[in-house]
């Protein structure tokens, strides 16, 4: 999907005073996080990415501080490395909750039941963004996402949603009765899944609503999102 000049200013703009409000990311900071290579995919996980801090911090009361500024987001998957740009994620009481990543690694279930250390490339999966538990190191484990999302800036095929599937069973095992998973509203008070880690998809095709009875059933969460 191509993009004029002026859209990508608009969406740059938005982008950045979502964060600015939500997020208490400067102007500047701002900025500096959208200098992208992949400039479309990159903008529409960004957008994403600024949507998700609006509601963690006005549905869910959570307030969010950008580490490390000045620097730009990560453009492809790997282990945690502090000295990239994530959010910490705080409670009412100030306690941290949890961290908000882009393109992080993660150590699936498969690499779980093995019992030992990884040593292949099927061991671990790329979330586009993700909130952990706080203080993982390298990749966290499947127990340690407490959301998972990918991002797609393309038409919605059926190859997308299999994709979707087969990647939340490597996420959680599937639960016939919902689990609470710890929010009040957004995005998800319960989940089908066990542990009750929640699985979403964002795409610009709005056909993606076609697949919502089928994903649901398994903890996924379909979001048609434009920019």
């Amino acid at each position: 999907m191509a993009l004029s000049t002026s859209d990508i200013n608009r969406i740059k703009t938005r982008i950045s005073n979502v964060l600015q409000t939500n997020a208490n990311v400067t102007l500047a900071d701002a900025s500096a996080l959208l200098s992208m290579k992949d400039l479309h995919g990159k903008l529409y996980e960004a957008h994403v990415l600024a949507t998700v801090c609006e509601n963690l911090h006005l549905r869910e009361n959570l307030r969010l501080e950008l580490i490390n500024t000045g620097i730009v987001l990560r453009q492809k998957g790997k282990s945690i490395n502090r000295s990239d740009p994530y959010f910490e994620v705080f409670d009412i009481d100030g306690k941290m909750v949890a961290e908000l990543w882009t393109d992080i690694y993660f150590y699936t279930i498969s690499h779980s039941n093995k019992g030992s250390a990884a040593n292949s490339r099927g061991d671990f999966h790329e979330l586009d963004i993700a909130l952990i538990h706080p203080n993982c190191m390298n990749k966290p484990k499947h127990t340690e996402i407490i959301i998972a999302i990918e991002c797609k800036f393309t038409k919605i095929k059926k190859n997308i949603i299999r994709e979707v599937l087969g990647f939340r069973r490597e996420l959680a095992f599937y639960r016939k009765e919902p689990l609470k998973t710890g929010f009040t509203a957004w995005p998800a008070t319960e989940i089908k899944s066990f542990p009750p880690s929640i699985h979403m998809l964002y795409c610009s095709d709005g056909n993606v609503s076609d697949f919502n009875r089928n994903c649901s059933d398994f903890g996924v969460i379909l979001v048609h999102h434009t920019i």
